[in-house]
């Protein structure tokens, strides 16, 4: 059977790649026994990454239907982990940021995101890691008219994780 694109075409290895990280994500936080859901820790990543955005926002960005990050939301913010405010330039919107408290989350969070980092770019050296970072930033810049995103740094504010060799 003649195939689309070979098994190995950017979007496919992209796909794969983002999946298979995924995976690897919520398998290391179930095994670390973390209070939150991998889901719970990823929302909260991304308010704190673009805090005081609005949740609907939030939502695209995540690739997320609206009531599913609704849903964590109201679990982070029972927690004490985020708070929710009307939005000034519209009433009926809510913004989300980040409290204090998530900060002792991050702290638990980072030396597994750091971990399961280092497994993703095994054997890479210093150079390759940059390539990489440099390259899916571009392609993220390419996909995206979010100038938030496009603008965003390398190192992401919500898990700021050491470069390692």
């Amino acid at each position: 059977m003649t195939q689309l694109l070979p098994s190995n075409s950017l979007g496919f290895l992209l796909v794969d790649a983002a999946r298979l990280f995924r995976q690897a994500f919520e398998k290391v936080v179930v095994e670390a026994g973390l209070e939150l859901t991998p889901g719970e820790i990823r929302a909260l990543a991304y308010v704190a990454r673009f805090e005081g955005t609005r949740q609907a926002v939030l939502a695209d960005r995540m690739g997320v239907e609206p009531m599913t990050l609704s849903a964590y939301l109201d679990r982070l913010e029972i927690r004490g982990l985020i708070s929710r405010t009307v939005d000034p330039s519209d009433r009926r919107a809510k913004v989300v940021r980040p409290t204090a408290a998530a900060e002792k989350v991050f702290t638990e969070v980072r030396p597994i995101a750091l971990a399961l980092y280092e497994q993703t770019v095994s054997g890479f050296s210093e150079e390759e890691r940059a390539v990489v970072d440099e390259l899916l930033q571009r392609i993220r810049a390419n996909l995206t008219n979010d100038p938030q995103i496009v603008g965003s740094a390398t190192q992401d504010p919500a898990l700021p994780l050491p470069r390692t060799a």
